[in-house]
């Protein structure tokens, strides 16, 4: 059965149990699966829902494209102060308005219970659609060619819309969501300034060219509502969050045992922030919806201890004087790590053991989990730690090298076009947007579940090991009847 899919075969004619062999790659993330895509055209099923405030600009063209793919298209106008709702109207949506401003999460809401079809597709404004454009993306598949989803060409016979592609993984059951690639390219012979360039190579939303199942703590561990198909009957955002609703909703239905999809071979485009008072201003309130957040999920946000510890070894190592001393600590914490490696290792090849060279396979998993704990400690660092490290001249080392090394190694892999130096400089801005975000949003939440790791599984049990008990009569006269 596993040939047969590799092969390309659809799951159907694989043999029987093929389908429970391929759900269970397809949810531990080992395979992805290619539905067949929907044709073009209207779809029957599905409702636009937009939510806007002040964005009369463009979005008659964008609610005209919507219209005609979508059975209808509604905007929920929230407290514009423009000719918002008269340009919908206009182009041929039903307009819904907010007296005054409500949020985006409440506009969602409003526009998916006036819904009247089973698939909502919320659309942000400022999203553009590019095969409107008369470009398309190609889709790679049984019986198809692979294309880069961020290349974009003439449509070619075969080749699939971005909504065909969406509709085709709601097809499962199983599915309650899907979300597309949320590019923000520079638009062809448009001589774009250092903020649009910097956004083509490293936007929010643009979660990268590789599909996934979404899930916390995964690759792709969430997906923005910018372009999302949804089941109408799970659309339940939290009005309480003004940034991260959209994480938190997809939190929750994976939660609840749906499955959530990213993908990329449906691509549309996004219009970044036009200054950088505006950028500066969106990245704040993206690092400020941590502390809600891990108020409502507290695992999913909180630093993994293996990056914690590689902070410490590389204070430790900064900040010991130069010779014998310097030398010492660094062999102390080669010691260190390489001693949990084994430990680790040894471990996980006992759990290995019905697979080929189960040790060999061990120490590969341990390596890789060593070099993303060092990537995850220098995002923390960046993003939540650096006020705590920049009191110290050791503390101050690590975080230089936490900006420009992985900011150095991403610009050589991607290649962007903006060159090194502003590249490094704009990201350290970034980085320091979101994090200042971070630190408001857990003192209003008051919560540092964001900032701290959890403590160690031992420190666990024996809290509840000294915790006190209650005996059986409490327990049962505390009971309600």
């Amino acid at each position: 059965m596993w040939e047969a899919l590799l092969a390309g075969r659809p799951v159907g004619s694989a043999g029987p149990g093929a389908g429970a062999l391929a759900r269970r790659l397809v949810d531990a993330g080992l395979a992805w699966p290619v539905p067949p895509a929907q044709p073009e055209g209207r779809a029957a099923t599905v409702t636009a829902v937009l939510p806007v405030r002040d964005g009369a600009a463009g979005l008659g063209v964008l609610v005209a494209a919507l219209a005609r793919r979508c059975a209808e298209v509604i905007v929920v106008d929230d407290g514009s102060t423009d000719a918002t709702g008269a340009v919908a109207a206009a182009a041929g949506a039903r307009v819904l308005r907010h007296e005054h401003p409500r949020g985006p999460a409440a506009a969602r809401l409003t526009g998916a219970a006036a819904a009247t079809n089973p698939l909502v597709l919320f659309c942000d404004a400022d999203i553009q659609l590019p095969d409107d454009l008369g470009t398309t993306t190609g889709h790679a598949g049984a019986g198809s060619t692979a294309t880069d989803p961020t290349a974009t060409g003439p449509v070619g016979a075969g080749q699939a819309g971005w909504l065909g592609l969406l509709l085709g993984h709601l097809a499962d059951p199983a599915v309650a969501a899907v979300a597309p690639r949320v590019a923000s390219p520079v638009p062809v012979g448009e001589r774009a300034g250092l903020l649009a360039r910097y956004e083509s190579a490293r936007s929010p939303l643009d979660l990268g060219a590789r599909p996934a199942a979404v899930r916390p703590g995964s690759r792709v561990s969430y997906v923005p509502t910018a372009m999302l198909l949804v089941r109408r009957e799970l659309v339940g955002f939290d009005q309480g969050l003004r940034y991260g609703e959209d994480v938190d909703l997809v939190w929750r239905l994976v939660a609840a045992g749906w499955s959530v999809r990213y993908e990329p071979a449906a691509v549309v485009h996004h219009r970044p922030r036009a200054d950088w008072f505006g950028w500066a201003r969106q990245r704040f309130g993206y690092g400020s919806s941590a502390g809600p957040l891990a108020v409502r999920h507290a695992g999913p946000l909180r630093p993994a201890r293996p990056a914690a510890l590689a902070v410490v070894g590389a204070v430790a190592i900064a900040a010991a004087p130069a010779g014998p001393a310097r030398r010492a600590v660094v062999g102390a914490v080669c010691v260190a790590t390489a001693g949990r490696g084994v430990l680790t290792a040894s471990r996980l090849a006992r759990r290995l053991a019905a697979a080929p060279r189960p040790g060999r396979l061990a120490w590969v998993m341990v390596l890789a989990g060593r070099r993303y704990a060092v990537e995850a400690a220098a995002d923390n660092i960046r993003r939540g730690w650096w006020p705590l490290l920049a009191s110290s001249r050791a503390g101050r080392r690590v975080f230089a090298a936490a900006v420009v090394i992985p900011a150095g190694r991403d610009w050589w892999a991607t290649r962007p076009p903006v060159g090194l130096g502003p590249y490094v400089l704009v990201r350290m801005l970034d980085d320091a947007a979101y994090s200042a975000g971070v630190w408001w949003g857990c003192v209003r939440a008051r919560t540092a579940r964001p900032l701290l790791p959890p403590g160690p599984a031992w420190a666990g049990r024996v809290v509840a090991a000294l915790r006190p008990r209650r005996s059986a009569g409490a327990r049962a006269g505390g009971q309600r009847g």
